[in-house]
């Protein structure tokens, strides 16, 4: 930001000077004499430079590059203003016709906002005017889960060019196979969900979004050492520059896991080490006090750590 030689004086909004601008002039009109308002009509010049160093909101668009644009709608996006956020990407395509970003983020957000004639005519739009070779992740990803959100029988064809076409160009962005897996699930395909993310685990190293997922399933079936191999994959896959997962909750679901496994051995009458026991308390503690992100948990944490007490050890 450059420098001002009003830097001293705090200006709140455009309107502000505004007004001010306004309330001087009124005092100047109501004056005796024109003569005797030479430090009001001072304050109106410097108002009026002030008033040119200020940016125009139109004009201030008129410098957005189509990243700005995105950047503005991700903003009210995360503040749960959908609408407002589409009609960003909106404006933005006005000037930048036929963007990948902002063409993807406009279906997302109308898709979100519950406008989903609106996501359709730029799902249309987009798959007619740019070819699948210049899409990105945005322009699969959002484009299928608005077909998924909007009526995922209807739509499953049309999502599975849409998964396959993204394996084609992006074949190492393990987005993909989330989709194909939301799709098999939307279909009550469970077993065919979990497969398709078992594979994805098994044919990429970075698979993190992937392994979470599946750890997730695999403790609704009750599959705890399956979660086990899947945690410790999840987690080094998870060592990314920009995290797109809440890793330590990897960490979480492995303990419980671990905790379920122990259980067991209790109900089957098998020895149990104080070792097991003592390591799993300790996984319990710093689940506790390391991750803020797992708060939502920490009551179970503290209960499942407390049963550990009740387990008799060798």
């Amino acid at each position: 930001m450059n420098e001002s030689i009003f830097e001293g004086i705090h200006f709140g909004s455009d309107g502000a000077a505004d007004t001010s601008v306004d309330q001087a002039g009124k005092t100047c009109a109501d004056g005796a004499d024109a003569d005797e308002s030479t430090a009001d009509r001072d304050y109106l010049e410097l108002l009026s430079q002030v008033r040119a160093l200020m940016p125009d909101p139109d004009e201030d668009e008129s410098n957005m590059d189509s990243d700005d644009y995105h950047n503005k709608a991700v903003d009210y996006a995360r503040r749960d203003k959908y609408r407002e956020a589409a009609k960003i990407c909106q404006q933005g395509l006005r000037k930048f016709p036929l963007n990948v970003d902002l063409m993807a983020d406009t279906i997302k957000y109308s898709a979100e906002a519950g406008d989903m004639q609106t996501a359709d005519e730029y799902y249309t739009a987009l798959k007619a005017k740019v070819p699948f070779r210049r899409w990105n992740w945005r322009a699969f990803t959002f484009s299928f889960d608005y077909l998924l959100k909007a009526d995922p029988i209807a739509n499953a064809d049309e999502c599975r060019t849409i998964i396959s076409q993204y394996k084609k160009y992006l074949p190492h962005e393990e987005k993909a196979c989330v989709a194909e897996s939301e799709l098999e699930a939307a279909l009550g395909r469970p077993d065919i969900s979990m497969n398709v993310l078992k594979e994805a685990v098994r044919t990429h190293t970075n698979a993190s979004q992937c392994a979470l997922r599946l750890a997730d399933m695999q403790m609704d079936f009750g599959l705890f050492e399956d979660v086990l191999a899947t945690t410790n994959y999840g987690v080094a896959a998870s060592a990314e520059a920009q995290p797109s997962i809440n890793a330590p909750y990897l960490y979480y679901i492995r303990a419980l896991a671990k905790d379920s496994l122990l259980h067991k051995k209790v109900y089957e009458g098998k020895p149990v080490t104080a070792e097991e026991v003592n390591d799993l308390s300790e996984e319990y503690k710093l689940l506790a006090s390391e991750f803020l992100s797992l708060k939502r948990y920490a009551r179970t944490i503290e209960i499942r750590a407390k049963m550990l007490k009740f387990i008799k050890t060798e």
